[in-house]
């Protein structure tokens, strides 16, 4: 005897009135969020292997950041500057594993982080969605001249630790374009520093003479047209072998009109 069609509507109807009566939705976020947390925290282990996280981003499981002291510096260098200008957007251009855009968004402060390694985009978006923040945006991008144009203009960006490695990647003429081209989208101030005389020659970075507070003064005044050159001081870094140097952190301003 096979079941009608009548029948077999209204053991559907049946299903799916039971299936309405529980809260299936309620069950599953609760368990997707609990099985996004695991894989979070494996994942999170596995891209921090061998070295560690490099910066101290709030809400991550881990212990220890490589460069913890010179990254909390540099902000407590920073974040008066962004007071007085007013900056309500920014863009970290290199943003490593998110530290510095997690620090603007809980200040009120909507933020683009840009980076090109998938292992530190993974674990910024991370770090995004365990600080609770709606106004971060993760942008998982290798900057070049070709790539230039995607960017975003903001009130304030962040070059930190980046120029020598675009030195190294693409030439002196081509990481002054970049410089350049940044700074366009700059509304008020860009906020850059990089390796020094302590980085080998494979980078290929010029002598910077006669003291590098002195030759990146001069170069961010000359890239940077319009622009006021301020100190930040210098902050703790690590060289190419991981051992401890600082660095100048620099400001560089927009000319009120």
């Amino acid at each position: 005897m096979t079941m009608g069609q009548t029948d077999r509507t209204q053991v559907s109807t049946r299903i799916v009135r039971i299936h309405q009566g529980i809260p299936v939705s309620g069950l599953m976020h609760r368990a997707r969020r609990r099985i996004n947390g695991v894989i979070d925290v494996v994942r999170l282990g596995l891209d921090c292997l061998p070295d560690g996280l490099y910066q101290p981003v709030p809400g991550l499981p881990v212990r220890k950041a490589k460069r913890a002291v010179g990254c909390r510096s540099r902000w407590v260098a920073m974040e008066p500057v962004i007071e007085r200008l007013g900056v309500q957007s920014a863009m970290d251009v290199g943003a490593n594993v998110g530290y510095y855009p997690i620090k603007l968004a809980s200040r009120g402060v909507p933020t683009v982080a840009v980076e090109s390694v998938p292992k530190y985009v993974r674990t910024t978006t991370t770090a995004v969605r365990r600080n609770q923040l709606d106004n971060v945006a993760v942008m998982e991008l290798e900057l070049r001249l070709d790539t230039l144009c995607l960017l975003p203009a903001t009130d304030c960006t962040l070059m930190l630790s980046l120029w020598h490695h675009l030195v190294r990647q693409q030439g002196l003429t081509t990481a002054a374009q970049l410089v350049r081209g940044i700074w366009a989208r700059t509304g008020k101030v860009m906020f850059f520093d990089s390796g020094e005389n302590e980085m080998p020659e494979s980078f290929g970075l010029p002598a910077m003479l006669p003291t590098p507070d002195a030759w990146l003064t001069e170069y961010l005044r000359e890239t940077c047209s319009g622009g006021h050159v301020e100190h930040l001081g210098r902050h703790r870094a690590f060289d190419a072998a991981g051992l401890p140097t600082d660095r100048a952190l620099f400001a560089v301003t927009r000319q009120p009109s």
